[in-house]
């Protein structure tokens, strides 16, 4: 099956809102499965016994993504749907979503709740940093020093910078190239070099490409 790029959170954040008195925590954690969602989610509730709720929502990169909700003891469909929801609208995936609530004293009614939990989703969302996993081939190229100058500044303008470079006899480059358009990357450095060059594509993985939300 096609690996395909998707979107994720690069590492756990926190944001908290207060509403009405009540406080809403949000938190997002970059996460591989259910076991290590369900393992995050146990460690929170124990670290926030006190909270009133600990809703959620995650969903996984997977064909169909896999997905799924917690009210936590809010009234149904007010809580983990709306953050779901939230994930699901930027298409978000391998993500947990906790939105921790200690109660102020003042009911917030079904409309309220929902306002709160999809917006404190929301603003943990709009302020960690998302990152497109991109399915690359990790690609060295050999070059002789003759040829580097004009060859890097050819990849610069077509948007290619290298991950690593060494030198030695000869110059290495390493690049992560979207599976895609290996093809012509590899073309264009063959124009350029007048094909003096040598290259292999080492593997193929994820990588990350900064993302702006």
């Amino acid at each position: 099956m096609e690996q395909q790029d998707y979107l994720t959170v690069l590492t756990p954040f926190e944001t908290e809102l207060e509403i009405k008195k009540s406080r809403f925590i949000g938190r997002v954690y970059p996460v591989r499965d259910e076991t290590e969602a369900d393992t995050i989610l146990a460690r929170v509730k124990k670290e926030h016994y006190k909270a009133t709720h600990v809703c959620s929502a995650w969903v996984l990169n997977t064909v169909p993504a896999r997905q799924k909700a917690s009210d936590d003891g809010e009234p149904s469909g007010t809580a983990g749907k709306p953050i779901l929801e939230v994930i699901n609208k930027r298409d978000i995936k391998n993500i947990l979503v906790l939105v921790i609530r200690y109660f102020g004293g003042i009911k917030l009614g079904a409309g309220g709740l929902i306002r709160a939990y999809s917006g404190t989703a929301a603003e943990v969302l709009n302020q960690c940093e998302v990152v497109k996993k991109q399915f690359s081939d990790i690609v060295t190229v050999e070059i002789d020093y003759t040829s580097y100058g004009g060859l890097m500044n050819v990849l610069a303008a077509e948007g290619y910078k290298p991950a690593a470079e060494s030198f030695g006899e000869k110059v290495g480059l390493d690049f992560e190239i979207e599976i895609k358009k290996t093809e012509s990357f590899l073309a264009l450095i063959r124009e350029t070099t007048n094909g003096r060059f040598d290259y292999a594509v080492m593997e193929q993985r994820y990588v990350d490409i900064p993302f702006l939300n």
